[in-house]
């Protein structure tokens, strides 16, 4: 199974590599190209960071329609790990509003911080 981490120089890619070495997987590979992302079998989407400015490098690459294309076209498995997981929506309230990639449809809301502390870690 080749699996591909998709590049779009944010994220936390070493973990994920590593992550993914130490279940035994060896077929990783780390990419944006287009090509690449039609012949894999599964993507991951890493991210830690901003919403808005991981989006702008998204649009910078111009992957927006190429995961549309591999993601909803092809079909293609993608796992989105924190950031990346929130991309995947529709758009997000992060720093204003952002267009996202579109690959969910939802919608990933700031949290409110009278109410939590940010940035946040765990589950409530």
């Amino acid at each position: 199974m080749k699996l591909v981490i998709v590049d779009y120089g944010m994220g936390n890619i070493k973990s994920v590599t590593s992550a993914l070495h130490y279940l035994g997987y060896d077929d990783i590979l780390l990419s944006n190209d287009a090509d690449v992302l039609h012949r894999a079998d599964k993507l991951i989407l890493p991210g830690v960071g901003n919403y808005a400015r991981a989006m702008s490098k998204i649009k910078e690459l111009e992957l927006t329609a190429k995961l549309q294309d591999v993601v909803l076209g092809d079909e293609k498995p993608i796992l989105g790990i924190c950031l990346g997981m929130q991309l995947m929506g529709m758009s997000s309230t992060e720093s204003g509003l952002n267009t996202g990639l579109g690959l969910v449809d939802g919608v990933v809301e700031a949290f409110d911080v009278d109410k939590l502390t940010v940035p946040h870690v765990g589950y409530n």
